[in-house]
């Protein structure tokens, strides 16, 4: 059977782009490895509660994997545990996704990454890091929100249907959708961690239970009676309370988000931002309550010197390096030579660094600030044009003609991967271990 037209085959490695199962086996490997990094920075530094909650996200993404791994493998009549190894083989005989490799991904988009991604940056903004902690702290973060893009375009994509499906049918669109989500995430991450630093998490976390809600007011408007279902299930898949249940871009998903116009989460999506933008310029010299860490000074002073000042200090030392670094230009008859020369001392030139902040700290702090001033507004802008142009992000309006060509797309694709099945010889080993458990069954 011939690959179906669109999709892409899966292979075990690729150099252009760069990928393949074994790479993406790899990176979901050093993204634990990654969090055992940061669950040792927070320990190192006493920092007990972001570890357990780091270390609870981990433990609860493990053990949804592989129950449903090992559910799966059941049903297909596998007596082996799950294996990420085995099955990524299986995936290469299949030249498709599995179940269980699918789900494995699944977990990890909607469960590790929104709790590590938001915990982790957020902490570590408020500790004194080294280099590697640093480098740590910012990998997680653009892991979490590329995991998190992933996730939501599987969301969009619906029960029955793959996100390879999607990308076979429509690649063009869901190559800018998946990359406008990417960066979308990236914001909401950059920018939690930027006001809950600035203020408090206490302060931040309204803001997606308002998101939760507005889903479930989107619902509720378009007479659906699982409004109060859809809200609870948005206060625990963070993504969706961040991005909105009803703003779709292909079709309305109403299994997982419920009918509604999308214009109503989209809303709170600027309120939220506008408001802790809003309360990051106020002055709270003594917090906003008398208890504990909601006590503790606030607002424009701690984001001038956490983040404000680190920034300037990075723009400062980067002016400085590069004075140090001058190109000259000589213009012959008919060419032009260019020559560079770089002063080894950078004579008065000092990695940043303010306050209490390390210069590791300066920097990331300072990386979190950018991102959070030029992802938001972009993704804003997306939000609104989308919102402009878009009848099913806006409205709510469903393209069950761009849904059944999908599906009809995910049968071939399904049918694409029995065969391969059956000419790897894996058919028939499960249809004789098949049999052999039924004629076990009737002795």
């Amino acid at each position: 059977m011939a690959v179906p037209e669109g999709y892409e085959p899966v292979v075990a490695f690729k150099l252009c782009p760069p990928g393949g199962l074994f790479v993406e086996l790899g990176g979901y490997l050093f993204d634990i490895l990654n969090d055992a990094i940061q669950i040792l920075t927070f320990l190192r530094h006493g920092d007990f509660f972001f570890a357990s909650f780091m270390v609870f996200f981990i433990v609860l993404n493990s053990l949804a994997t592989i129950f449903q791994a090992n559910k799966d493998s059941e049903s297909r009549h596998v007596l082996q545990p799950f294996n990420p190894l085995r099955e990524a083989q299986r995936c290469l005989a299949r030249k498709v996704p599995t179940e269980p490799w699918a789900k494995m991904l699944y977990w990890e988009r909607v469960i590790e990454a929104p709790g590590t991604g938001l915990i982790g940056p957020y902490g570590a903004s408020l500790l004194s890091l080294t280099p590697l902690q640093a480098a740590s702290a910012l990998y997680g973060l653009l892991g979490s929100a590329k995991a998190m893009a992933e996730g939501r375009l599987d969301f969009e994509a619906d029960v029955g249907i793959e996100a390879y499906a999607l990308k076979a049918v429509c690649p063009g669109k869901a190559m800018m959708v998946s990359a406008w989500y990417l960066g979308a995430f990236a914001a909401e991450l950059a920018a939690f961690a930027l006001v809950s630093a600035t203020l408090h998490p206490l302060a931040t976390l309204p803001g997606y239970l308002l998101g939760a809600a507005a889903n479930g007011v989107a619902a509720w408007s378009a007479g659906s009676d699982r409004f109060l279902v859809l809200t609870a299930s948005s206060c625990v898949l963070v993504s969706t309370a961040m991005a909105g249940g009803q703003t779709q871009s292909f079709w309305q998903s109403h299994i997982f988000a419920g009918p509604g116009p999308g214009w109503i989460p989209a809303a709170f999506i600027f309120i939220r931002f506008f408001a802790w933008a809003g309360l990051c310029f106020l002055d709270l010299p003594h917090g906003l309550l008398p208890l504990g860490s909601l006590g503790r000074p606030m607002g424009l002073p701690v984001l001038q010197a956490k983040f404000l000042r680190p920034a300037a200090a990075c723009r400062e030392a980067l002016a400085c390096f590069a004075s140090q670094v001058w190109m000259t230009t000589e213009t012959k008859a008919n060419s032009t030579a260019t020559s560079f020369r770089a002063e080894l001392g950078f004579h008065a030139c000092s990695w940043p660094s303010t306050g209490e902040l390390s210069t590791a700290s300066t920097i990331f702090n300072s990386c979190l600030l950018f991102l959070a001033v030029v992802l938001v507004p972009l993704h804003l802008c997306v939000v609104l044009t989308m919102l402009l142009l878009d009848p099913t992000y806006g409205c709510g309006v469903d393209n069950l003609t761009l849904k059944e060509e999908v599906k009809a797309k995910q049968v071939e694709i399904d049918a694409f991967a029995e065969q391969n099945e059956e000419m790897n010889g894996e058919y028939t080993e499960l249809c004789l271990l098949s049999e052999w458990d039924s004629h076990s069954d009737s002795e």
